[in-house]
């Protein structure tokens, strides 16, 4: 388990989660995460696996007030350019630049599924919802799903997973449940 690389990236997770991702990174072997933004948490992942994991995102921000702080004058590319300098050195990661549903569609086609999947997207009802029902299929059996930002902050995050999942558990911010 390895966060100090993960540590020294902008992001809202705490080391505390970090932490627990790294943690959980070193007993699976094909993590995907959906939701990268600056690699935070995919450093943690990949630097904790011995297998691979694969970094969803389109790296143009959320439709959230500090991106739209964050990225406002930078060009399009900026987001996905200090993504893949914060994960120099890394040989273990694949990084799919499309929408997650539109990923989540290509993997259940291919028949792919992973043993952990982490759900850090848009924090909003309705693709919060969406990323769990498209997500959630591809998961092993004994794998786990889980994604960020289960706090009152995030409403949408709540009210979706309350709605969907029963069973579930967090560690802080972290919602998790065994598949």
């Amino acid at each position: 388990m390895n966060i100090e690389n993960a540590k020294k990236i902008f992001g809202w997770m705490p080391e505390s989660e970090l932490t627990w991702l790294a943690t959980q990174a070193a007993v699976y072997k094909n993590i995907v995460e959906i939701g990268s933004f600056m690699g935070r948490s995919t450093r943690a992942l990949a630097d904790s696996t011995r297998g691979m994991v694969t970094a969803v995102d389109t790296w143009a921000g959320s439709d959230e007030e500090q991106h739209r702080k964050l990225l406002e004058g930078k060009s399009p590319d900026w987001l996905f350019e200090q993504f893949q300098a914060n994960m120099a050195g890394i040989t273990n990661l694949a990084m799919i630049r499309k929408p997650s549903l539109e990923a989540a569609a290509e993997f259940t086609a291919e028949n792919r599924q992973f043993d952990f999947i982490f759900i850090d997207a848009s924090h909003d009802h309705a693709n919060v919802k969406a990323d769990i029902l498209a997500w959630g299929p591809l998961l092993t059996e004994g794998g786990t799903l889980c994604g960020h930002d289960y706090h009152n902050g995030a409403p949408g995050v709540v009210q979706a997973v309350n709605e969907l999942l029963t069973g579930f558990k967090t560690f802080e911010s972290i919602w998790y449940v065994i598949g």
